[in-house]
């Protein structure tokens, strides 16, 4: 069986790809080589026999039989049918008939010369091969005919001219020797070519190319059954017709129903590679190589609709890797229906023939693209654009999972980074320079080595925030903490602490001079002019340091002592060194602060509720929950003083998330009750810029069976102020849950109305200190009017806390001011005390009080 046709199949694939590439010197010169080699070896086989005296056949025929030799060598060229081996196939036609007469009748020079010329110009005029194609084939030919003469006049040293009662069992043994020999070696010679020019994995492949060796022996039989039928003249043409047409036949019906099966293999084969594909890129390139090898397509590419342009992948060539370009929808306006839902066939033309299917994953439009089919794959047609259709549809599946894994994963980390980063420098924030130096600890206590932790802080910053804005605010934090960054770079770590607060990780020798000279240089980095806009700034700091192991040997100490030595370098030259003398932390202060570290972590602390009501109707519309603490020694310690506590060292984060579940559940029991009411709860300033609030807010409210409106989060007006770029992502965020927002103690800090426009509150609470001595004082009724009249002026709820008297009651129901609260209506009452009240005041609403 012939397999010349394989190199055709293999090197028109790439004809169009080679005709517009970078072409290679070297494994052109070693197929010229290759080729130049094989048409030697078989022209000095040629030569031996000629020199050995071989005598010209004396056959019925004549030079009819010569003539007839080299018809059949020129036509079985034209019959080929092709079996596939990914996107290369072997090529399989009927020229075993002549070889198999040749080698029966004619002489050694006489087959190997009409093999090589007779099929070269079928070659030429049928398939059209040109060039360096042509050479090899031609080379390829001459060694077949070579081989086969070699092999079988090895085994047969007799006299030529062969007639029926000359083919004994020897001689058929011969010729079937000779016929697999020279299929052998086209194979592997074939191997070799396309291993050296196209792919180097194709060595892989010669096995199965081997294993249709037994075809061979198949049309073998048939040319032998068919010379012997030739030398019956009478049955001579019907037998050679009949044997030549069923064996055709046979051929093409047998492949027709591999290429069936071998469709479904491939399918299965794509999805199996699809599954073990990692991440969208590799799967991507998957999606490509695959499409190729079942369409036998010379490139494939994923198109991508992104906005107004096409975001195109393309794999072509053996790279492997595919190139991406983006263009637009002009050039590619062919492509539109498959972007849209529908596939399309391009006939072949001057861009050339190609598929396109359409890829359905995520949110995305896309399309796959198939173009360029190999020579020896036929045309696309509808049958391929169907197949097509189906790879597409496992190829979406796929891509839309990892897309959406994909997706995932960056949701994940942005999260993850938001977590542990301030929003407004990028820099570490807090809860991560924690994590550093908690691992920077460990590592030096295990080299020996030494840290130091700085705390710098800008003075004067809220000056030129409430001079300049907060948006030259903002960019002068940027502005110190990138420098900070850039100047540290390599030999420690910056974070953003809150405010204008920045702290710095060195590791040092140990010494406390070696660390406040590296205060000295951050201050000195910090405190050159800072260009913004059109403004020259020039920022002061004033900065702290703590030394592990000299003053701590834990994170939470160490920031602690470098936060007291920075705040006494406020009082000095700008920078100090921790001393014990200058913590205000006496002992009992630090033992009430352990006792509280307790109570928290044990959920001691317990939750009073404060009334807010209507002042036109009296009816109680919500409550305030204030934190309590009984301590078993001290007895009730004042808020005043365990809240600092708590905010110093850490605490107030699990105490604001112990008294929010307290609160909520207690509203729970009140709906429960028939009480519609909303519980307001106080936080600290740090908790916006932790990013995780959102969701333990919504978590709570899902374990507790509150609606989001139910719950008003109150935020002291300078904490808004200070950060609101910080802040200004979480508030957002509550806001989307559907949690009320409120700022406590309004018209105390420097309110930027038009930045209290933008941020997303519900709620205005005006500070007690103006709202006691409304009565007596009329520049704190003025105040309270206006704050009455800018709240309601930006469509927000106004709430007046400190009503002590009945005069003041009816000033704020007259004003219009919303909802009041104060020890006029009630103190703060235990939760058992403060259900009793409500059960008693909604059955005696009456509108005034006193």
């Amino acid at each position: 069986m012939e397999r010349a046709q394989l190199v055709r199949g293999r090197l028109d694939r790439r004809a169009v790809a080679l005709a517009q590439r970078w072409r290679r010197p070297r494994p052109q010169l070693l197929v010229g080589l290759l080729t130049v080699g094989m048409g030697a070896v078989s022209a000095a086989v040629a030569l031996s026999f000629a020199l050995g005296g071989v005598v010209v056949p004396a056959m019925p025929g004549g030079l009819w039989w010569a003539a007839g030799l080299v018809v059949l060598f020129f036509l079985t060229e034209g019959f080929t049918v092709h079996v596939r081996v990914r996107r290369g196939a072997h090529g399989i036609n009927v020229s075993e008939f002549p070889m198999v007469f040749g080698l029966l009748c004619f002489d050694p020079v006489t087959v190997i010369l009409v093999r090589a010329l007779a099929g070269g110009a079928g070659l030429v005029a049928i398939r059209g091969h040109r060039g360096a194609k042509l050479a090899f084939n031609v080379a390829l030919l001459a060694v077949q005919a070579s081989v086969g003469v070699l092999v079988f006049h090895a085994v047969t040293p007799h006299v030529l001219g062969i007639t029926i009662d000359g083919v004994g069992l020897r001689t058929l043994f011969a010729t079937y020797l000779a016929m697999v020999a020279a299929d052998v070696v086209a194979a592997v010679l074939l191997t070799a070519v396309i291993a050296v020019h196209d792919d180097p994995g194709e060595w892989r492949r010669l096995p199965a190319a081997l294993r249709s060796t037994w075809l061979v022996v198949l049309t073998t039989t048939g040319a032998l059954i068919s010379f012997l039928a030739a030398t019956e003249p009478r049955w001579a043409p019907a037998l050679v017709g009949i044997v030549a047409v069923v064996l055709l036949l046979a051929y093409r019906a047998y492949i027709a129903l591999g290429d069936g099966n071998a469709e479904v293999e491939q399918l299965y084969g794509f999805t199996r590679a699809l599954d073990g594909a990692g991440g969208i890129d590799d799967l991507v390139a998957v999606v490509l190589d695959r499409a190729r090898d079942v369409l036998r397509a010379g490139t494939a590419e994923l198109v991508v609709a992104h906005g107004d342009e096409l975001r195109h992948t393309l794999l072509a060539g053996q790279s492997g890797q595919p190139t991406v370009r983006l263009g637009g929808p002009g050039a590619d306006a062919w492509l539109t229906p498959a972007l849209l839902g529908d596939p399309v066939l391009r006939p072949a033309g001057p861009a050339g023939a190609a598929m396109a299917v359409p890829v359905v994953f995520g949110e995305h439009r896309a399309a796959l693209v198939v173009a360029d089919s190999l020579a020896d794959a036929g045309r696309f047609d509808e049958a391929k654009l169907r197949l097509f259709g189906a790879l597409a549809n496992h190829a979406g599946a796929a891509l839309g999972r990892a897309d959406l894994v994909d997706r995932l994963r960056r949701e994940a980390a942005a999260k993850q980074h938001l977590a542990l980063h301030d929003p407004l420098s990028g820099l570490p924030n807090r809860r991560h320079f924690q994590e550093l130096l908690d691992t920077g600890l460990a590592a030096a206590r295990a080299d020996g080595s030494a840290l130091a932790v700085l705390v710098l802080d800008l003075d004067r910053f809220k000056e030129i925030n409430d001079a300049l804005g907060h948006e030259t605010g903002d960019a002068l934090l940027r502005e110190v903490g990138e420098r900070l960054r850039a100047y540290l770079d390599g030999r420690g770590r910056v974070a953003r602490l809150g405010g204008d607060e920045f702290a710095a990780l060195l590791t040092t020798d140990g010494s406390p001079s070696a660390a406040l000279a590296a205060a000295a240089e951050l201050a000195e980095v910090v405190e050159r002019p800072i260009r913004i806009g059109p403004l020259v700034l020039a920022a002061r700091a004033s900065v702290g340091v703590a030394v592990a192991p000299l003053h701590g040997d834990d994170s939470e100490t160490l920031i602690r002592h470098a936060d007291v030595a920075m705040y006494a370098a406020k009082e000095s030259n700008g920078l100090r060194l921790y001393d014990s003398e200058l913590d205000r932390n006496s002992p009992q202060r630090l033992a009430l602060i352990a006792d509280l570290r307790a109570a928290v972590e044990r959920g001691e602390l317990t939750v009073a509720y404060q009334p807010k009501v209507d002042p036109r109707t009296g009816r109680v519309v919500g409550a305030e929950a204030l934190a309590r603490w009984n301590h078993p020694e001290h007895g009730s310690v004042a808020p005043d003083v365990f809240i600092p506590l708590a905010e110093h060292s850490g605490l107030v984060w699990p105490l604001t998330l112990h008294v929010l579940a307290l609160a909520l559940r207690s509203r729970a029991e009140w709906a429960r009750a028939g009480h519609d009411l909303q519980v307001a709860v106080n936080l600290s300033p740090n908790s916006l810029l932790d990013a995780a609030l959102p969701e333990l807010v919504a978590r709570l409210l899902e374990t507790t069976g509150n609606p989001p409106r139910a719950l008003t989060l109150e935020i002291t007006e300078s904490t808004i102020l200070t950060d609101p770029a910080g802040s200004l992502s979480t508030l957002e965020r509550l806001h989307a849950l559907g949690v009320e927002i409120s700022i406590d103690d309004f018209g105390t800090g420097y309110s930027s109305l038009g930045r209290l426009r933008e941020l997303p509150l519900h709620e205005v609470k005006i500070d007690k200190s103006f709202v006691q001595r409304v009565a007596l004082d009329h520049r704190d009724r003025a105040v309270v009017r206006s704050a009455v009249q800018l709240g309601h002026a930006l469509d927000l709820r106004v709430v007046a806390e400190g009503v002590e008297d009945a005069d003041t009651y009816a000033y704020l129901a007259a004003e219009g001011c919303d909802v009041v609260q104060g020890y006029l209506l009630s103190r703060p009452l235990p939760p058992e005390d403060f259900t009793a009240w409500l059960e008693i005041h909604s059955r005696n609403v009456t509108h005034t009080f006193g």
